[in-house]
C-alpha cells in the first residue's frame, strides 16, 4: 500500500490499472474487505483504474480520533482523489461506504461520475429498528470491552455460519484487523451514521446514474433500503446476486464485479470506447 496526505492525515491507498477512475469504499470495520473484488474488477474491466484504500483510522490509515463523522470520511474520500490528481471518478462503497459514497455525491455531486452501492445502510427505512434490534447482543459484547467477540457476532449475524472463511479470502490479517477496527466502528463512526440522512432535496442534484446491488438473502432491511434509494435517485439500477447476503462483497466478487462492469459500460463514454 501507498500512503497520501488527506486532511491533515495520512490515508493508505493501492492503485490498480489505468483508464477511468473507480474509487472503492470499504465497509465498518473490515479495511481490506473489497480486496477480492478489486481483484475481479481488474480482471474483467482492465480499463479502469481502481482506487481502494483504507479510510480514516482502519488499518494502517491515520486519524482515530472521536467523532468521525459520515462528512468527514466523505471528504477524505474526496480528498484522496484530489491527493491524487482526480477531478471526478465513479464510486463504490460497501455497506457503511456506500453511505459514504452518497454523502461524497452530495456533497460534490459534479466529482462522482456514478454510483455503485453495495447494501449501504440507510437507516431512514421502516424495518431499522428491527435490525438494530438484532445487533443488540453484538453492541453488548463491545459494551464489554469484547471486540473479538462483537467482530464475530457482526460477521455471524450478516453473513452466516462460513463468515470466518469468507473474511479470510480479504487476507491472512483480516480478521485482526477487524477485530482490532471494530472498537473504532462502534465507538467514533456509528453515532454519526445514525445521526445521518439521505436529504431528498440534495439528493435531486445527483444526476449520474446509480447502481443498486443486493444480494438476494439479503433480508427486509437492505430491500427497503433499495426502495429508498429508487425514492431518492430515479436514475437508480437494480443488479442481484443470488444466494447472496451482507457478504456479498466476500461471497461472490466475480458476480459483482460482473455487473458493475457492466453497469460502467453502458453510463460511461469513455468506458464504451475502451
Amino acid at each position: 500500500m501507498q500512503t497520501a496526505p488527506v486532511n491533515d492525515i495520512e490515508i493508505e491507498y493501492e492503485l490498480i490499472g489505468h483508464g477511468e477512475p473507480l474509487l472503492l469504499i470499504h465497509g465498518s470495520n473490515l479495511a481490506t474487505g473489497l480486496a477480492p473484488l478489486a481483484a475481479a474488477l481488474a480482471a474483467q474491466a482492465p480499463h479502469l483504474q481502481l482506487v481502494r484504500y483504507h479510510r480514516r483510522g482502519m488499518a494502517g490509515s491515520g486519524g482515530r480520533a472521536l467523532p468521525i463523522s459520515v462528512g468527514q470520511q466523505a471528504a477524505d474520500a474526496l480528498g484522496l482523489l484530489d491527493a491524487l490528481g482526480l477531478p471526478s471518478a465513479h464510486l463504490l462503497g460497501y455497506s457503511y461506504g456506500g453511505v459514504i459514497a452518497i454523502e461524497a455525491a452530495l456533497s460534490a455531486p459534479a466529482r462522482v461520475r456514478s454510483l455503485a452501492l453495495l447494501e449501504p445502510i440507510l437507516t431512514e427505512v421502516p424495518s431499522w429498528t428491527t435490525f438494530r434490534a438484532g445487533m443488540e447482543p453484538v453492541m453488548s459484547l463491545y459494551a464489554a470491552g469484547d471486540m473479538a467477540g462483537a467482530a464475530s457476532a457482526t460477521f455471524a449475524g450478516l453473513g452466516g455460519p462460513d463468515w470466518r472463511e469468507l473474511v479470510s479470502t480479504a487476507g491472512p490479517d483480516a480478521l485482526d484487523l477487524a477485530v482490532r477496527d471494530t472498537e473504532l466502528f462502534y465507538r467514533a463512526e456509528a453515532p454519526s451514521l445514525t445521526a445521518w440522512t439521505l436529504d431528498e432535496t440534495r439528493a435531486a442534484a445527483v444526476q449520474g446514474p446509480v447502481l443498486s446491488v443486493l444480494g438476494t438473502r439479503s433480508g427486509p432491511f437492505f430491500e427497503e433500503g433499495r426502495q429508498f434509494l429508487h425514492q431518492r435517485f430515479t436514475q437508480c439500477a437494480d443488479a442481484d446476486i443470488p444466494g447472496a447476503n451482507h457478504l456479498l462483497n466476500l461471497q461472490a466478487p466475480q458476480p459483482i464485479a460482473a455487473v458493475v462492469a457492466g453497469f460502467l459500460q453502458r453510463h460511461s463514454p469513455l468506458t464504451r470506447r475502451a
